[in-house]
């Protein structure tokens, strides 16, 4: 809720410096033409940025606590490779290959305490990622990451990821644990205060984390 709120206020005044803007680069006034000028140039900047992160802001999704955010289903296709279908809140389903013993979901997550404190983070699905359980293999196989955001004609994200100087947004990675790939096998990743947290639905993911 906080993050949506944020990203309201950010596009009101994006638009508030846009007329600001507008009115004083095509103000007939000659007097302080260049502080005028000058004025106008900073709201145009202004305006660009607030636009761009509002609408990096909106594109973030709330939840209440304890809703599952993302579930993936494994089926393999060779030794060590399995394809991971991903279906996010939304319904909306995605096809990936991933090589390695096991899986992690990483997730932005993000949260603006100055607005509601007890909010939970807002999230973004960010990368989904194998390992291999023998370091050998780590060090030498080539490891699989997927990107998850998509394309991003700007990524706000670094302006505000563990900067201190933001006390009011709280910007952090979560992560949900490595867990082990199995043919058939479901899991779903939930949101809590503290995290993420993933866990097994079917009989092939628990008899995966009872074999682990």
């Amino acid at each position: 809720m906080g993050v949506q709120i944020l990203a309201g206020l950010l596009a009101l005044l994006a638009l508030a410096m846009l007329l600001v803007s507008v009115k004083t680069l095509f103000s007939k006034d000659w007097f302080m033409k260049w502080l005028r000028g000058s004025f106008g140039f900073l709201a145009v900047i202004c305006t660009l940025v607030s636009a761009v992160v509002a609408f990096n802001l909106i594109h973030y999704t709330t939840v209440d606590e304890g809703q599952v955010i993302a579930t993936l289903r494994f089926n393999q296709i060779s030794e060590q490779e399995f394809d991971v279908e991903l279906v996010d809140r939304e319904n909306k389903k995605k096809l990936f290959r991933v090589s390695g013993d096991q899986w992690q979901l990483d997730v932005r997550l993000i949260k603006v305490s100055a607005f509601i404190d007890g909010d939970l983070p807002a999230y973004k699905l960010d990368r989904l990622s194998g390992r291999f359980l023998s370091l050998e293999q780590e060090n030498q196989a080539q490891r699989t990451a997927h990107d998850l955001l998509g394309e991003q004609l700007v990524d706000t994200w670094p302006w505000f990821a563990n900067k201190k100087w933001l006390n009011f947004v709280q910007a952090k990675y979560g992560s949900a644990t490595y867990m082990p790939m199995a043919n058939g096998a479901i899991y779903q990743v939930r949101l809590f205060h503290d995290g993420l947290d993933a866990a097994a639905v079917n009989d092939q993911a628990k008899q995966a984390l009872g074999d682990w």
